[in-house]
């Protein structure tokens, strides 16, 4: 007989959980089921999720999953230890869950709740980030960083980016209704010219700051008393994880200046990364980093406004943005 996670799913749901008191909040995602307590937070990954397993990496087993779930909470640990505290064992017996040590069904991410209305991509929306706000949390991303983000060597970036713009050409059909395959080709194709017109910048230069990457962007990010905190930003796709040093700037930097709509902001947000980080950003990578940080948002957001109507807004206001930086920068013709 298949296993299923609906015992343990039903349970929470519950709230019947040791230690816990009153029902969860429940959070479905695409890959996780999510249960939110009054101060506690646990997570489990699915194993039964076609679209991930086929399409990311494949969590059905047991061991893949554990593994992941092992290296998801060592990277968000690393870098935010004050929200994620420990790794626990769970199984079913008699209708109850039990914490177990020795041959859990499932191990489960178990985190300190946070405030959503601290996420930044929230403030972003409600305009309650500053200038200044921005070249803190330029400054403390670097700090941040530099716990996880190691150089890799023996990778070709030029080869590592062509697999990088094949997949937001495929990331960005699925929105078609919203982003027409000729628009959004445009941006693919702008991607495509500029890596083969500078391979020798790609191959030499570029390919010498591969780093470590994961999922950064500003809904994975809080912003609460001047302290920039990241969360679940462990890659779910294995080649995610080797990137360009800069692209976790420029993901978190796109949504500032896109949501806010000033460049001002974006402007101080790289000072504040500069800072303290040690690099001086090459700011000829503008329009690749921009253009390709643009296109995962705008897709995501469109995604999310599919079930839930509040994305519609800011996934409108990325696409004003992508539209007017391709224009006002020339890049149709370039």
């Amino acid at each position: 007989m298949d296993y299923s996670q609906k015992a343990s799913i039903e349970l929470f749901k519950s709230g019947k959980f040791p230690g816990e008191n009153g029902y969860p909040k429940h959070i479905e995602t695409v890959i996780s089921n999510v249960f939110v307590f009054d101060k506690k937070v646990y997570k489990f990954y699915k194993n039964d999720n076609d679209f991930f397993n086929k399409g990311f990496r494949d969590i059905s087993s047991k061991e893949e999953r554990f593994s992941f779930t092992k290296r998801d909470f060592e990277w968000n640990n690393a870098l935010s230890p004050s929200i994620y505290t420990e790794l626990i064992g769970i199984s079913v017996n008699n209708g109850e869950i039990k914490n177990v040590k020795l041959n859990p069904e499932e191990i489960i991410i178990v985190m300190n709740r946070v405030d959503t209305h601290d996420m930044l991509f929230e403030k972003l929306m409600r305009k309650s980030i500053t200038e200044e706000d921005c070249f803190q949390i330029g400054k403390q991303l670097a700090q941040n960083l530099n716990k996880i983000q190691k150089k890799l060597s023996g990778h070709n970036f030029y080869n590592l980016y062509k697999k990088r713009t094949d997949d937001l050409r495929s990331w960005i059909k699925s929105v078609t209704e919203y982003i027409s395959e000729e628009e959004s080709g445009m941006y693919c194709d702008f991607l495509e010219i500029f890596r083969t017109k500078n391979k020798d910048l790609f191959e030499t230069k570029l390919s010498d700051e591969v780093t470590v990457d994961g999922d950064f962007h500003s809904h994975n990010a809080i912003y609460s008393k001047e302290s920039f905190l990241l969360m679940d930003t462990f890659p779910p796709k294995e080649e995610w994880g080797v990137g360009h040093q800069l692209i976790p700037l420029y993901r978190i930097g796109t949504d500032i200046w896109a949501l806010s709509g000033k460049k001002e902001f974006f402007e101080s947000f790289i000072k504040g990364y500069e800072s303290t980080s040690g690099i001086t950003v090459d700011r000829k990578l503008d329009n690749l980093f921009i253009v390709y940080a643009s296109g995962i948002a705008v897709s995501y957001l469109y995604m999310l406004q599919k079930t839930d109507g509040q994305k519609k807004e800011p996934a409108e206001r990325f696409h004003k943005f992508i539209r007017s930086y391709f224009e006002e920068n020339n890049l149709k013709s370039y």
